[in-house]
């Protein structure tokens, strides 16, 4: 704040206008400075309302930020559990095939054999 000028004169030599004067100007002065006081305040409020208004906008942009990852890691969790379980259920159905090939073919094989040795036995026996 700027220094207040004291010209303040002792009043008992002044006259009437002069103290009429002076003290007009004073409380001028006390009003003018009261009116910038309250409105430095009122500035200072309106710079702290605005300042938590920020504050609560970026507080709720984290937030949802915070619960669109947490979405993102739990999907790719769901994701990564259903093709997890796709691919077992395709390399077992792979096994099952190759499995049943194996045992068509040792059942092929055997029955081959059977047919093969029981007419070796009946032409021989013939």
């Amino acid at each position: 704040m700027a220094d207040k000028i004291e010209t303040k004169r002792p009043l008992d030599d002044q006259g009437v206008l002069a103290v009429g004067v002076e003290s007009a100007t004073q409380a001028i002065e006390k009003t003018i400075l009261a009116g910038f006081g309250i409105v430095r305040d009122v500035r200072g409020e309106l710079a702290q309302r605005a300042l938590g208004v920020i504050d609560w906008v970026e507080g709720t942009q984290q937030g949802f930020v915070r619960v669109a990852r947490s979405v993102v890691q739990r999907t790719d969790e769901v994701a990564t559990a259903w093709v997890d379980a796709n691919e077992q259920l395709a390399l077992g159905i792979v096994r099952a095939v190759r499995t049943t090939g194996h045992g068509a073919t040792l059942f092929a094989s055997r029955t081959a054999a059977n047919l093969t040795s029981t007419r070796r036995e009946v032409v021989a026996q013939a």
